[in-house]
């Protein structure tokens, strides 16, 4: 059997400790099943299995960000373990980094990273029935019909600028599109006029186009637009919100990664 380095041991142990599963630990370190079984069921190691009961922060920034990106690339089923994802690219390394952090941060709870095989998408993916029943108490959507639903509870004047600084921030990092200009484009239109409602509530003038696909078999696209100009205030905007999170990253270094190291 080869020797392990006892930093990489310990590594193990760390990891297995806070919860990671014997598969990742396997594929992270490149170890077989039976030398990763002989370090984390040495006795007295105890598993942490991260069960979460409360949020660990009541930041509302922080949990506006996390409601917008679940609302973007979220998807969460009633199995036996209440498992969730938040959907994106195996090479978007920040952008997974900071939402596995975020989740970190507001829950104190431990995800790992799923690389769907020869595909560029990945999951942040995680397991918890208080994160799963969580979200429900700021979003509403239709039974199985989330994507074309899903929108807040209740109207923007019920929530605070905190708030609504992290959940524009969400929203932008999963569906928006920010170059020259801003677009918002969901199938959503509920969740279309969520982005209007909070443009203006922030000074931007937003406006909104139709494109109308039913002729294709699809749902119409409610597109959210901003000019050249507010698109430049925006993104500083944006900016200062990942500050106030203290995030090292820009918004563009985190949503557009792929296309700076020319991988897109």
């Amino acid at each position: 059997m080869k020797k392990i380095k006892k930093e990489i041991i310990d590594l193990i142990i760390q990891e297995y400790q806070e919860g990671k599963s014997l598969r990742f630990i396997v594929r992270k370190y490149k170890i077989g099943i039976g030398t990763t079984h002989k370090y984390t069921k040495q006795e007295g190691i105890v598993r942490k299995h991260n069960i979460i009961e409360k949020v660990q922060s009541k930041d509302e920034r922080l949990i506006g960000v996390y409601i917008g990106l679940w609302m973007g690339d979220g998807t969460q089923y009633p199995d036996k373990g209440y498992t969730i994802k938040i959907c994106g690219n195996k090479l978007d390394l920040r952008l997974n980094e900071f939402i596995q952090q975020t989740i970190y941060n507001l829950f104190g709870k431990t995800s790992r990273i799923y690389k769907v095989s020869n595909t560029n998408q990945a999951w942040v993916i995680f397991k918890s029935k208080f994160i799963y029943d969580f979200v429900y108490n700021y979003i509403t959507q239709l039974y199985k019909q989330k994507t074309y639903t899903v929108q807040l509870k209740c109207g923007v004047e019920k929530y605070s600028d905190d708030f609504l600084e992290g959940y524009l921030l969400g929203l932008a990092l999963s569906d928006g599109y920010l170059k020259n200009k801003f677009y918002f484009n969901v199938t959503s239109k509920k969740l279309s006029i969520n982005m209007i409602d909070i443009l203006i509530r922030f000074g931007y003038t937003p406006r909104a186009y139709i494109l109308k696909r039913e002729k294709y078999g699809w749902k119409d696209l409610h597109m959210v637009r901003l000019i050249s100009s507010e698109t430049r205030n925006l993104n500083e905007f944006l900016d200062e919100i990942l500050k106030r999170l203290s995030c090292a990253y820009t918004f563009k270094e985190l949503k557009y990664e792929n296309i700076e190291m020319g991988t897109a």
